[in-house]
């Protein structure tokens, strides 16, 4: 080899140390330029994650309360419910008791039952004739009856 080549030869793998050193510090660069971006991301992505976690325990406190008050409204309501049930079984049954004093307050008028029945014949449409007959009344009290009947219903 020639004195010339030697120098050339050094001169050239310096350059490719050179070349190969500023290649690889501008990937480094790169890499270096991507972590950053990554580790901003990372961070947003870690804000987001926390937001996210405070509005979960929000919606989860809400559900809670919601869930607490429909419970309590559950209850009232049955209990209200039971309180009304209760309350219908006893004005049946106090219906039923008037019912049957009324009825019996009808059995026991004798007479007037007669006078109730031939008024309600005459409601009805009945004659004369079929409310004699029915009631087993006089005649005239028959006739009374059926003229203070008109007169109430034209008062009406």
């Amino acid at each position: 080899m020639s004195l010339l080549a030697v120098p050339i030869i050094a001169v050239l793998a310096l350059f490719l140390v050179l070349l190969t050193s500023i290649i690889f510090f501008i990937y480094i660069n790169r890499i270096n330029n991507k972590i950053a971006v990554l580790s901003i991301q990372m961070q947003s992505t870690t804000l987001a994650v926390n937001e996210l976690k405070m509005l979960n325990d929000k919606l989860q406190q809400q559900i809670d309360l919601l869930s607490n008050n429909y419970e309590k409204s559950a209850i009232e309501s049955n209990q209200v419910s039971e309180q009304l049930e209760h309350r219908i079984k006893k004005l049946q049954h106090q219906n039923i008791e008037q019912q049957q004093i009324i009825d019996q307050w009808q059995d026991s008028q004798g007479q007037d039952k007669f006078y109730n029945r031939a008024f309600k014949l005459a409601e009805k449409g009945a004659d004369i004739e079929e409310i004699i007959n029915e009631c087993e009344l006089p005649r005239a009290e028959v006739e009374m009856l059926l003229s203070v009947y008109q007169q109430r219903t034209r008062s009406l």
